[in-house]
């Protein structure tokens, strides 16, 4: 027991002094949400003879990719209400944005849709740091938006009217943490980049090791987002007889990063959570994610054929008949399942005032989407209460069975 305890306050001080910087920056974006602009609460639009949804995505900056795989998503998802009728006989228009992965263009593109574009109610983004300021807006408004991105730390937390078409990255550590037990891990390291996503995530591993007596978090490191030489950094790690490394990054740092890190010559093991669900990633990292464990909503396949459940095979052949080709990042099944979910609320609700479609929102308890079963009637803004663990084995994604998730 006093072991345990001595353990749990040594990780506190670690804790407390490896994130003393990115609090710094979370304190500072805190303090410029504090700053933003005033909008009028929304009044619905009844008489006009369409629906305008409000989009905004990071279609250019470090996360673009993931940005226009989820604004792909979305349209598909447009095409497939609007040709079986649309919402109560009206169209959905969409109205789009780039909020530049930044957060003040982010508020920007959402303080226009409610004031001028005058949305019916808001996707976005794929990037939970600009959610957390743009739902202070929304929140205002009272509008309803769905988020794509996975941190944990903007739902559950008093929103109204702010809700999630993904797993939750809680659970992706939580199956992380699983797999370093199933695998034997003992000396856990963790690498993760300057982002609001990267730095919650961390922080939640570093209390979820706390608690696990056969287990120490020996090296921790941030890295900042548009950094690409790592030599250094993974050089230092392989002095401190790490056998376990979680990589919190994303998508576009993921497979350069474990090159790298297998370079330096650094063999064992590598946990993620959705950077590798991007099948370009892992082709890109080659022979180096071979044994990677990663954890996500979904992971994207190489044909459909490979999909996990009917509904994402499904829409991996319509997304094939629309664009020519597979999606390469698992945003595109977040943006989709974001637009069906909302046109369904839309459709169950008495009307197009936004607490009426928030009370049809809240009912929402078994609807089969690409990311699972979604159930919203907790109020928390969470639809889904699970995640998936995979491992690459010959170059390809395989799930990953581990112990009933916490």
């Amino acid at each position: 027991m006093m072991h345990a305890q001595l353990k749990r306050a040594a990780a506190v001080c670690v804790l407390a002094l490896l994130l003393l910087i990115p609090a710094a920056i979370r304190h500072t974006r805190q303090q410029a949400a504090g700053r933003l602009p005033t909008v009028s609460v929304r009044q619905a639009r009844e008489d006009t003879p369409y629906i305008k949804i409000g989009v905004y995505a990071s279609l250019t900056g470090y996360a673009s990719q993931l940005g226009g795989m989820g604004q792909q998503g979305i349209r598909l998802a447009v095409e497939d209400v609007n040709s079986s009728g649309g919402i109560k006989g009206k169209e959905i228009r969409l109205i789009e944005y780039d909020d530049q992965t930044s957060g003040q263009a982010a508020v920007s593109a959402v303080q226009k849709m409610i004031e001028e574009d005058r949305v019916d109610a808001i996707i976005g983004s794929h990037t939970s740091g600009n959610i957390i300021q743009t739902s202070q807006l929304t929140e205002q408004a009272h509008i309803l938006q769905i988020g794509l991105g996975t941190s944990y730390i903007w739902t559950d937390v008093g929103k109204k009217y702010l809700f999630r078409a993904v797993a939750n990255s809680k659970y992706f550590d939580e199956l992380l943490l699983s797999a370093m037990e199933r695998q034997g891990g003992r000396r856990i390291g963790i690498f993760y980049s300057d982002t609001e996503y990267a730095e919650s995530g961390a922080e939640h591993m570093v209390s979820l090791i706390a608690e696990q007596p056969e287990m120490e978090l020996v090296w921790m490191k941030s890295h900042k987002i548009d950094q690409v030489d790592y030599t250094q950094v993974f050089t230092g790690l392989m002095y401190m007889n790490v056998d376990s490394l979680v990589l919190y990054t994303s998508s576009e740092n993921a497979a350069l990063q474990l090159r790298q890190l297998r370079q330096a010559g650094f063999q064992g093991e590598v946990y993620a959570p959705e950077s590798f669900a991007n099948s370009e990633v892992r082709r890109a990292a080659g022979t180096a994610a071979e044994g990677l464990v990663y954890a996500c909503g979904n992971s994207i396949p190489d044909a459909p054929l490979e999909a996990v459940t009917s509904e994402e095979r499904s829409f991996l052949i319509k997304f094939i008949r629309r664009y020519g080709t597979m999606p390469v990042a698992e945003t595109a099944y977040r943006g989709y399942d974001a637009l069906m979910i909302l046109a369904e609320a839309m459709n169950r609700a008495d009307s197009l005032e936004s607490d009426d479609v928030l009370a049809a929102l809240l009912s929402i308890d078994n609807y089969k989407g690409i990311g699972g079963t979604f159930d919203f009637t907790d109020g928390t803004g969470d639809g889904l209460r699970t995640a998936r663990l995979f491992r690459v084995v010959n170059g390809k994604p395989a799930l990953f069975t581990v112990k009933k998730q916490r």
